[in-house]
């Protein structure tokens, strides 16, 4: 078997004749970076040959020149029967397991609960006194425990799992009889997922999850008392096979990169939550429930389910609804007796995370309000109606906002730049950063700012455009390819310079139409307009900075007075925390998932329209945002 040496992070395998380098290196630990999905299209993952042969097949984007030095892209090119020597470039790839989660109280939002609601978890923890065993009863350690469960709760059948069966005699002996059973009602029975000798009726959690296709969030929950204790988001590992769901369904159409991908998502999750747990001094087998949202595509990944269909017209996912697992069924290290909700999907691209987070908001209220629900992340969801009528669609947004795609972008952490402004003389940038601390990168919300300034002093022009005629230092311009600085090597954290290209800014604009278009869509096919809405909701992380007057400016959000426009944050993990602490929520989401009716833009021919007409700043129909050329100077 060939071995493949891995420069610069010392990494060396064995591996099949003819293997992809892109496997070989997921095999060795190294992570190199595949953002199209491993199609060859995007140029990422290149890498060069130090010595060996190889048998490429595609060269892609790279120049004659570059091939000629020996670099190839690796999910292109196959070993040969020799060993091989390769470096990856620092921009291409990283060794595994050096990024850690950054815990985020930001994701913490209580305000957006329900002034009334019922505590009602689908798991409780009850503490019982059984009765101790008798020569004359003939009841066995399963009965005397069924008897006490059935002495509180009423006759109704009781069920026990092998491994909980396993425990249920020496735990009743350790403290004479003195339990706490974790109990879960469903369908008018109760299930025993765990027995704990004495009272640990006040060490019991649940943890919600938000799996989004760039980032993972997760809240730690105490559900003796319904409280938030803690939460954290960190990036989805996922994305180094693919920047977005498309991607990622490319690249798992093989079973064994299926496999990867379930991995890379329960490895996200799992970091998350072991940071947590210690960081409050749980044990992760103390959390006894969980409720996960996300997208289609992502829990069909996380669940290990074919998501090639979802792609593929009629566009069918292999379910919307998905039943209760325990956590052992598909490798949650929690309670492994512990059941799973999932909040239900709407459509191929309309996900639990839309019907958890519209559980923070007036759509799920009997409002006659017209209402509008914009969730900006990788994919751009969006919800509009009111108590007699819910419409969904989906569009791809990409995930610009969430740093991905862009040269220097990063999420909403500490070092990114989340405020910026251009001098309009100068045109140096002032910014602010997540913590005060140097510049690592720009998240969202600094690029909205970012892009809004160079506009309105015209440093762009509404295509996106340096504005190379008027001298600034700032702008750089390389052949075909113009730049902004907005830090320089001296100012980053990084010892680089932290830039924004005309290509991230054509991105930018591609995210901001593609969200735009479908807002305005949706609101033509029921014979609105933007005036006819009374609130607007917009969800997903990078909104936490986002300045309204800024969005509006680009193009992003619609031209209107800034107090309907409600920012509520990561609405699918609050969500997601509101359906495992209440049946009344989880019953609500289900009735508004049945409710909705999903839109499928992929087959409308007047989205393409609609976002054709968005990819100008702010739009080429400059009636649409009457407020921006009062705001705009004259150059």
């Amino acid at each position: 078997m060939p071995t493949v040496e891995f420069r610069p992070f010392g990494r060396r395998v064995q591996v099949d004749p003819h293997t992809e380098i892109l496997d070989a290196a997921r095999q060795a630990g190294v992570s190199i970076d595949a953002p199209c999905g491993g199609k060859g299209s995007c140029g990422k993952c290149i890498v060069r040959i130090l010595e060996g042969e190889v048998d490429s097949k595609s060269l892609g984007l790279l120049s004659p020149d570059t091939v000629a030095d020996g670099y190839v892209l690796a999910c292109a090119t196959r070993l040969l029967d020799g060993d091989l020597v390769l470096e990856v470039p620092e921009q291409a790839g990283r060794s595994e397991g050096k990024f850690a989660p950054e815990i985020e109280t930001h994701l913490i939002r209580r305000e957006l609960l329900p002034k009334q609601w019922e505590f009602d978890p689908l798991a409780v923890k009850w503490l019982l006194h059984v009765s101790q065993p008798q020569l004359e009863d003939g009841l066995s350690d399963v009965d005397r425990l069924r008897r006490a469960i059935q002495h509180d709760w009423g006759k109704q059948p009781v069920e026990f799992s092998l491994l909980g069966i396993r425990k249920v005699a020496d735990t009743l002996r350790a403290a004479e009889g003195t339990v706490t059973a974790t109990l879960v009602r469903h369908a008018k029975r109760l299930y025993v997922i765990n027995i704990e000798p004495g009272d640990t009726t006040l060490r019991h959690y649940a943890v919600a999850i938000d799996v989004g296709t760039t980032t993972i969030a997760v809240q730690l929950i105490n559900l003796a008392v319904a409280q938030i204790v803690g939460a954290g988001s960190d990036y989805n590992d996922q994305v180094a096979c693919g920047l977005d769901v498309i991607s990622r369904i490319n690249y798992a159409r093989r079973p064994d990169r299926l496999e990867e991908l379930r991995q890379r998502v329960l490895a996200s999750i799992h970091r998350l939550i072991r940071q947590l747990a210690r960081n409050h001094g749980v044990d992760p087998h103390e959390i006894s429930n969980a409720a996960i949202s996300g997208n289609t595509v992502m829990i069909h990944l996380l669940l290990g389910l074919n998501p090639e269909y979802i792609r593929l017209a009629p566009y069918s996912p292999t379910l919307l609804e998905v039943p209760y697992f325990r956590a052992a069924e598909f490798g949650l290290d929690i309670n492994q007796e512990a059941w799973i909700h999932f909040s239900p999907c709407v459509g191929s691209y309309v996900g639990g995370d839309i019907t958890a987070g519209i559980l923070c908001t007036d759509l799920a209220t009997p409002s006659e309000d017209i209402n509008l629900f914009i969730d900006i992340g990788t994919n751009g969801e969006i919800v509009l109606g009111n108590h007699s009528f819910l419409l969904a669609c989906a569009c791809s947004a990409g995930p610009a906002f969430e740093g991905g795609g862009i040269e220097c972008g990063m999420r909403a952490s500490t070092g990114a730049i989340e405020k910026a402004r251009i001098d309009p003389e100068t045109g140096l940038a002032h910014y602010s950063t997540v913590g005060g601390a140097r510049p690592r990168g720009i998240c969202g919300s600094g690029m909205i700012d970012l892009m809004a300034s160079l506009l309105l002093t015209g440093w762009i022009d509404a295509a996106g455009k340096f504005n190379q005629a008027r001298p600034c230092p700032r702008i750089i311009v390389e052949g075909r390819r113009a730049s902004y600085v907005i830090a320089t090597a001296e100012e980053s954290a990084t010892g680089q310079p932290i830039i924004i290209t005309e290509v991230d800014l054509e991105n930018i604009i591609r995210t901001k139409a593609s969200i735009y278009a479908a807002c305005a869509l949706m609101l033509k096919q029921v014979g609105l307009g933007f005036t006819d809405l009374q609130q607007v909701y917009i969800a997903g992380g990078f909104g936490r900075f986002l300045d309204l007057e800024n969005a509006t400016v680009i193009g992003l959000i619609p031209d209107l007075p800034r107090e309907k426009f409600h920012y509520i944050g990561n609405s699918s993990l609050m969500g997601s925390y509101m359906v495992v602490v209440s049946q009344e929520f989880r019953q609500r989401q289900l009735e508004l998932a049945h409710r909705m009716t999903y839109l499928e833009l992929n087959t409308d021919p007047a989205y393409m329209e609609q976002y054709t007409g968005a990819l100008f700043l702010p739009h080429t129909d400059p009636g649409q945002f009457p407020s921006v050329p009062s705001r705009a100077p004259r150059h």
